[in-house]
């Protein structure tokens, strides 16, 4: 979808300095001007169950430590917790953070942002529910999909063969009602 560069309800050039300074949490002074509090506070945000889970969650999809570091800065640099700089230089330090329990976790996540992967970029923001994981899974990591589904598939099997197994011998069969099937009765 292409723009039009000027729209009749565009706001004009230099508005934003017509608005009132400290309106935004990104005009104000950070709460975190040195990296280590910075890192330790994002850090700490992280190791939330829920959102420890989400993250877990969209790095087994597939979704690359870049992308999620770059959604993790930016978002707390725009709810002023952090400059651009001090963002910049606790990047490296999450990567880290999340590759390590990518691995505590018995999987290996992706580094690295592939253009391929445009489309489901927008599945990040939120909460991570079941349709989502598997969509992005389906998509980004297409080999662990068909696996768990195999998976799934192979129980349910089992499943439907142990309830055959456990069907009661001693039952009489059912009589077929079709007048057809009785035969020469």
């Amino acid at each position: 979808m292409a723009f039009d560069k000027i729209t009749p309800l565009a706001a004009p050039p230099g508005h934003s300095l017509t608005d009132e300074p400290g309106k935004w949490a990104w005009e104000r002074p950070p709460q975190y001007a040195d990296p280590d509090q910075a890192l330790d506070f994002v850090l700490d945000k992280l190791e939330e169950p829920s959102r420890r889970r989400d993250m877990m969650r969209m790095l087994a999809a597939g979704i690359s430590i870049e992308e999620l570091v770059s959604q993790i800065a930016f978002k707390g640099f725009m709810q002023g917790f952090y400059t651009p700089d001090v963002a910049e230089l606790i990047k490296p330090s999450i990567a880290i953070y999340l590759y390590h329990e990518g691995l505590q976790e018995g999987f290996e996540p992706r580094m690295m942002f592939d253009q391929a992967d445009e489309e489901a970029k927008d599945e990040m923001a939120g909460e991570v529910d079941d349709v989502s994981f598997f969509r992005i899974l389906k998509q980004r990591n297409p080999e662990l999909f068909n696996a768990m589904n195999e998976e799934l598939n192979k129980q349910e099997r089992l499943q439907v063969e142990m309830m055959a197994k456990t069907k009661q011998p001693d039952m009489p069969e059912e009589i077929p009602q079709s007048f057809l099937a009785m035969g020469d009765r």
